[in-house]
């Protein structure tokens, strides 16, 4: 027993005291191991929960399993004492506070007052959704507090899309029984193909970290890598044929160069005009070896499958001209249509509500869309004037902390929130719920900017 304990002198547990003694030996080094240890646990649950949850973007086929990872890992976290970190961000940072107190607003306005086709049920699952998205957000602004954040989410992030889109390239174009060579491209591992607009947006994302963290890096092994890692989601992207992807990748190097000037942005913005021209120069050879799939799918000649017949699902032989040609994709009827929905003063005042049926907008439509397409027009119906304000000036504000961050040497927040913002200005639903139609809004809106929060307020607190 006594080698076990040192001497200092302490009372002994009632089942282990000696008959002959009132006092025991304390096991050696208890006190600071265990507290030691705990931390360690605490912080590597932290980083596995993040990290998988954002990995499920790309390699989880649907958002419940990726909301049962969430749950389960924060549940562990909590186990070992990872409560107190998960508060710290709401005691710590007031961006965090005022967007928890928009969200709140919502939630209150939304079961108070009476929204259109709103049922029991659409009442508490709407509760889960926005409540998970508040834990999701506290979860980021944790791990976002390590300095080694960019490091620590980046490189399993980018490598998990680079693995998903060169998967998905090889089932859609070779391996499955449909397939066609330069079809839009979408994400095979999330629901067996997810729409090519939210591949697009997520592989752009993870596109502008790898190409950060390629520039940044001094290592020519490691330089290669990030450089190999953003070529293939830069070109994954164009092949997804999104134009709000591509609007978003352009606005994240605008930012760059915003931050940092033209002369550290020369090679990302190189990098990128290479990629868009090589893409649209290959873009023929493409269409050749599409067309002649589809006429062996179809039974007709392979010259009778032009760029005018072959529809929106392949990748024509002039990107550039069919993008223009797609004009708005029916998004300003769709805007129109939400606009007549507001027929009352208090519409305008506090909205629709956010777990409002689409009917009362949607059914004006012949084509009966699930989202509104714009996450700016979907505040303003769901909230109304003040929530589409409140929304605005959250991302005004942590817009700014993290452009602070970019001049002070760490652009990539400022670069992720800008291609977040100017990615869904044309897409996305609720920014307010976890579980939306396309589901990509946290990713790329609050990812960003709650962790330049977090590390805005570490800097001016000198952490």
């Amino acid at each position: 027993m006594s080698v076990l304990y040192d001497r200092h002198l302490l009372p002994m547990p009632e089942s282990s005291q000696s008959s002959a003694s009132g006092y025991h030996w304390r096991p050696a080094h208890a006190v600071k191991v265990a507290p030691a240890v705990a931390a360690t646990l605490c912080q590597n649950l932290l980083v596995i929960n993040s990290v998988g949850f954002l990995l499920g973007y790309y390699a989880m086929y649907n958002q419940w399993i990726q909301l049962g990872w969430f749950v389960s890992m924060t549940l562990a976290w909590f186990c070992v004492g990872g409560f107190q970190d998960f508060m710290q961000g709401l005691r710590s940072d007031r961006w965090l506070r005022a967007l928890a107190c928009l969200i709140f607003l919502l939630l209150a306005r939304s079961s108070v007052i009476e929204s259109p086709g709103m049922g029991i049920q659409d009442l508490w699952l709407g509760w889960f959704k926005t409540s998970m998205l508040m834990a999701v957000l506290m979860m980021l602004w944790r791990i976002g507090s390590n300095p080694r954040a960019a490091r620590v989410i980046g490189f399993p992030l980018v490598a998990t899309a680079c693995a998903s889109a060169i998967g998905s390239i090889l089932i859609f174009y070779v391996f499955d029984a449909e397939a066609v060579f330069g079809m839009r491209l979408r994400n095979w591992f999330v629901y067996g193909g997810w729409n090519s607009v939210c591949t697009g947006l997520t592989f752009g994302f993870a596109a502008v970290w790898a190409v950060h963290h390629w520039y940044q890096a001094s290592d020519r092994r490691e330089k290669m890598i990030w450089l190999l890692m953003a070529v293939i989601l830069i070109w994954s992207t164009l092949m997804s044929m999104s134009r709000g992807a591509l609007l978003a990748l352009v606005m994240s190097h605008a930012a760059l160069v915003l931050a940092r000037g033209w002369r550290a942005s020369i090679k990302p913005i190189a990098l990128l005009l290479t990629c868009i021209v090589l893409f649209q120069v290959a873009a023929p050879i493409i269409f050749y070896f599409g067309a002649r799939d589809i006429s062996e799918r179809l039974g007709v000649p392979a010259a009778s499958v032009t760029s005018a017949n072959s529809g929106d699902e392949v990748i024509v032989a002039n990107p550039a001209v069919r993008m223009v040609e797609r004009a708005d994709s029916k998004r300003f009827e769709i805007y129109e249509a939400a606009f007549r929905s507001m027929t009352t003063w208090q519409d305008w005042l506090w909205g629709k509500g956010l777990w409002s049926a689409n009917d009362f907008w949607s059914c004006s439509l012949r084509w009966n869309p699930a989202h509104i397409h714009s996450v700016f027009m979907d505040a303003l119906v769901r909230g109304g004037i003040p929530t589409l304000l409140g929304l605005l000036a959250i991302l005004g504000w942590g817009l700014c902390r993290a452009f602070v961050l970019a001049k002070s040497g760490d652009e990539l927040w400022f670069m992720l929130a800008c291609f977040g913002c100017g990615g869904l200005v044309f897409d996305g639903d609720s920014v307010f719920s976890l579980l939306s139609v396309p589901r990509f809004e946290t990713l790329v809106l609050w990812v960003p900017l709650v962790i330049a929060s977090a590390r805005y307020t570490a800097l001016r607190h000198n952490v």
